[in-house]
């Protein structure tokens, strides 16, 4: 099985949890121009991607994948 793309987990997250780009750029301590970016095109640095996905394991209730020794919580 593929891993999702970070824009992906990010679009999952907002649909799921009913977050706009604002609310969402709290989260990962962004602009909403910047998510709105991410949302739309893309374009996300590995930093911000991991953090996406550390997000996404956690809220999913799932074990990441990539760091399968420490919950999502410890990574945000």
């Amino acid at each position: 099985m593929r891993e999702k793309s970070p824009q992906t987990m990010l679009k999952w997250i907002s649909r799921t949890y009913d977050m706009s780009p604002a609310a969402l750029a709290r989260m990962f301590q962004r602009n909403a121009r910047t998510v709105s970016v991410w949302l739309k095109e893309g374009r996300i640095s590995e930093k911000n991607g991991s953090k996406i996905q550390s997000a996404f394991y956690y809220l999913n209730n799932s074990p990441d994948p990539h760091n399968p020794h420490r919950s999502g919580i410890d990574c945000l």
